[in-house]
C-alpha cells in the first residue's frame, strides 16, 4: 500500500463516526480502498462489522476474540497462523491503542474451493481517547501479491541471512548500506561513506590480527574489481571477536549489480556455525585417520602406517638420500606371555614402546608391525656405524627397563639393520633384508644387533 493510499486512509479515518447511523455514510470513501471494515472494542474484546463488500468479506462472521482465534486455525495458512493470532489478540490491540502508527499483517486465507487468497489487514486506533481499533481488510491483487512475495523472498533469503547489505560504487568508492541486521554494525560503520576509509578502520579495530593483512588486500577496491572482472564473484572469510568475546567467523561476498556502471553489491554473513561444524568434522576425520594409523595397544604406528610413511620418505630422494631401517624383535617374549599372562605381556610391550620413544629421535618413525616385532626408521643416518650406535643404545635400554617384574626372566631384544639405498630403495626390500639380519643376531646369541650382508638367508630357509 503506497503513501498516497495511506494518506487517504488517514484522512478518512478522521471522518469516521462510530454511531451506527453515520457509519455507512462516512465509510463510503473507503470502499474503493478496502473490502471490509471492522471495529474492535477494547473494553469487551468484541468485533463489529461496519461495512463489507459482498463475496470479499474475511472477518465478518467473527464476533469475539475467541472466535477470531478459532477462525485462524481453520482458515489461515499454517505459515501465517501464529502471526494472525498474535495480530488479532487483545494484548496487541491494547498496545495499538496507545500508538498513532498503523500496524499491518499480510496472510493467506483459505477459500471455499480449498485454495488460498492473499489478504492484507491494517489496524488503526480510531482516535485520541477512543476505545476502538479499526481494522481494514482487503484482498491483494495479482501484481501486489507478486511484489509482496518478492519482498518476502528477498527478506527471508537475502536480508535475514546477512549482517549488512550495501551498494558500492567502484569508481568513486562511495557506499550506502541498504540493510543492517547486526547491531554492532551501527557502531562499526556509518550508513554511507568512503569504502576504503571505513573498511580499513573496521579491519584494524575488529578483525582478528592474523586475518587483517589478508583482508586489507583481498577486500581492497582494486582487488574486488579485478576478481569480479575475471570470475564474477569474490568471497572472503575472516575471523572477528564477538560482543561476548567469543571468536566468530564472517564471510564477505561481492557481486556486480551493474557491471557497466561498476556498481557492486556487498553482503556480509555470519558463518560461525558452519565454520565450527567444519572444524569439528575436520577434527573427527583427523582423529579417525590417526586411529587408523596407530597401534591401539602401544600408541606407535601400526603396520600399514609404517609402510606408507617410510615409502613416502623414500620416494623423495632429493630430500632424504640415505637412511637405515631397524627391525627389532623381543627375545623370548612368548615365555613372558606363557608364564606371566597376556595382560602382563601387554604391559611389557607398552613399556618397550615408551623405551623406544625415549631413545630414538622425534624425527624417527617407530612402529609395531607384529606381536613382539617393531620397526624403527632412521632418516638421514648414512652409515652402519651411526646406526650401530643407535641399535646398541636400544638393546641396552630394553634390558634395563625399570618396574618390570619378570621373575628373573630378563628382557632383551635382537635388532637387524638394512641401509638405504645400499640394501634397497623401498620399505619391503629393506624390511626383508633387516629381517634376515635380525635372525643372524638371534643366531649369535640374542640381545645384540647385526646388519644385512650379502649371503644372509631368511630364517625360514634351510
Amino acid at each position: 500500500m503506497g503513501e498516497r493510499t495511506e494518506d487517504r486512509m488517514q484522512a478518512c479515518m478522521k471522518r469516521v463516526v462510530l454511531e451506527p447511523v453515520h457509519e455507512q455514510e462516512y465509510a463510503q470513501p473507503l470502499l474503493t480502498l478496502f473490502d471490509e471494515l471492522v471495529a474492535w472494542d477494547l473494553a469487551s474484546g468484541n468485533i463489529r462489522t461496519i461495512f463489507y463488500t459482498e463475496g470479499r468479506e474475511r472477518l465478518r462472521e467473527n464476533r469475539t476474540a475467541q472466535e477470531l482465534q478459532a477462525f485462524a486455525w481453520n482458515h489461515v495458512h499454517p505459515r501465517e497462523c501464529r502471526q494472525f493470532r498474535a495480530f488479532f489478540s487483545s494484548a496487541h490491540m491494547g498496545e495499538l491503542s496507545g500508538s498513532k502508527t498503523p500496524d499491518k499483517l499480510v496472510f493467506r486465507q483459505r477459500t471455499a474451493e480449498g485454495g488460498y487468497v492473499w489478504v492484507q489487514a491494517v489496524a488503526i486506533p480510531a482516535g485520541s481517547g477512543s476505545n476502538t481499533i479499526l481494522c481494514y481488510v482487503r484482498d491483494l491483487g495479482k501484481e501486489e501479491q507478486e511484489r509482496y512475495m518478492q519482498e518476502q523472498i528477498i527478506d527471508r533469503y537475502v536480508y535475514r541471512k546477512c549482517d549488512f547489505f550495501l551498494c558500492l560504487d567502484g569508481d568513486t568508492g562511495y557506499y550506502e548500506i541498504l540493510k543492517k541486521n547486526d547491531s554492532r554494525i551501527q557502531g562499526q560503520m556509518p550508513s554511507s561513506g568512503n569504502y576504503k576509509q571505513e573498511l580499513e578502520a573496521c579491519i584494524r579495530k575488529y578483525v582478528a590480527p592474523e586475518d587483517r593483512d589478508m583482508l586489507l588486500e583481498k577486500a581492497s577496491m582494486g582487488n574486488v574489481l579485478d576478481v569480479l572482472e575475471r570470475e564474477g564473484e569474490l568471497m572472503v572469510s575472516y575471523g572477528e571477536t564477538g560482543q561476548d568475546g567469543q571468536y566468530v567467523r564472517k564471510l564477505l561476498r561481492y557481486v556486480y549489480f551493474d557491471r557497466q556502471e561498476r556498481k557492486v553489491l556487498l553482503m556480509r554473513q555470519d558463518i560461525t556455525a558452519e565454520y565450527l561444524e567444519q572444524s569439528r568434522q575436520k577434527k573427527r576425520l583427523n582423529d579417525a585417520l590417526l586411529h587408523a594409523r596407530i597401534d591401539s595397544l602401544t600408541g606407535l604406528y601400526n603396520r600399514q602406517a609404517v609402510n606408507a610413511k617410510i615409502n613416502g620418505i623414500l620416494g623423495d630422494w632429493a630430500v632424504m638420500p640415505a637412511s637405515v631401517l631397524l627391525f627389532i624383535d623381543l627375545d623370548n617374549f612368548k615365555t613372558v606371555n606363557d608364564t606371566l599372562g597376556h595382560r602382563y605381556g601387554d604391559k611389557v610391550l607398552c613399556s618397550v614402546a615408551d623405551c623406544f620413544r625415549q631413545v630414538l629421535r622425534t624425527s624417527d618413525i617407530i612402529g609395531r608391525v607384529g606381536g613382539d616385532e617393531f620397526v624403527a626408521f632412521l632418516p638421514g643416518v648414512a652409515s652402519e656405524e651411526e646406526a650401530g650406535e643407535c641399535a646398541g643404545r636400544l638393546c641396552q635400554a630394553v634390558s634395563r627397563i625399570p618396574g618390570l617384574k619378570l621373575k628373573d626372566r630378563g628382557l632383551s631384544c635382537s635388532i637387524g639393520g638394512a641401509v638405504c639405498p645400499r640394501d634397497g630403495r623401498d620399505y619391503d626390500s629393506l624390511l626383508m633384508k633387516a629381517d634376515m639380519a635380525v635372525y643372524e643376531a638371534k643366531r649369535r646369541g640374542k640381545n645384540q644387533f647385526a646388519f644385512y650382508q650379502p649371503g644372509m638367508k631368511p630364517h625360514s630357509a634351510p
